[in-house]
This record gives C-alpha cells, structure tokens and sequence, in this order.
C-alpha cells in the first residue's frame, strides 16, 4: 500500500462537500415557495376558469330565455355525484398525507440512525484493513 497517502488529501473533498450542500440549504427553500406560488396561480386559474363559464352559461340561458329545466332526480344524480367526489378525494387526500409522512419518518429513522450505521462501516473498514495488513506481511 502506498504510505505517502494523507487523511488531509480528504480537506478538499469536505470543503466541496460543504459548498455543494450550502448551495442546496440556500436555494431549495426559494425553489419550494416558487413552486407553491406556482401552484397556487394554477389553482386560482382553474378556478376562476371553472365559475367564469359557469357564471356565462348561467347567462346565456337567462337572456335566451331557453327552457334550461333540468328534472329533480338529475339534480339528485349530480348532487350525489359530487358528494360520493369529494369523499373519494378526501379518503385520497388522506392516502398521500399518510405516504409523505410514512416517508418523511423513513428518512428521519436514517438520520436517527446515520451514527449507529456509520460506526458499523468503520468496523468493517477495521477488519479489511486488519486483513489486509495481515496479507501484506505473507
């Protein structure tokens, strides 16, 4: 094995590690309320969309005066219809929220854990290493 190998050559690779992560803890928090103002404006237009043309229909059948009469058991129908959607998206709602949370407690259980595996590896190391001194002296 090469003996002119130093633990310092290793300070160059910390110092980009900490730049790299620096940048990350910089930026990410802005990218994130971007995309949630993002998001937010799709929201807001989808909306708006949605009651604009339900307001001109409203209208257009005002003005027209056209029979626009829709019988009591479509009103049920409808009424049903989105009553039974919002409890499908509710029970969805509820599925992601508990995936991201199962997932957020997955990575803090790794985090918890980053020393214990950490110590694990260096004794791994120590027995390569032993063995490898050991092959070295044959």
């Amino acid at each position: 094995m090469s003996s002119n190998f130093k633990t310092d050559d290793f300070e160059i690779f910390e110092n980009i590690s900490k730049k790299y992560f620096l940048e990350l803890e910089q930026n990410i928090p802005h990218i994130q309320q971007t995309l949630f103002d993002l998001q937010n404006e799709y929201y807001k237009l989808w909306k708006d969309n949605f009651m604009s043309q339900l307001l001109l229909q409203k209208e257009f059948f005002n003005k027209s005066e056209l029979d626009n009469f829709i019988p009591k058991n479509f009103k049920e129908i409808f009424e049903n219809m989105s009553d039974e959607t919002i409890k499908f998206r509710s029970i969805i709602h509820k599925m992601t929220i508990t995936n991201i949370e199962q997932g957020k407690n997955y990575a803090k259980t790794l985090n918890d854990n980053s020393n214990t595996f950490i110590e694990i590896n260096r004794k791994f190391l120590e027995n390569w290493i032993s063995i490898l001194k050991i092959n070295e002296k044959y």
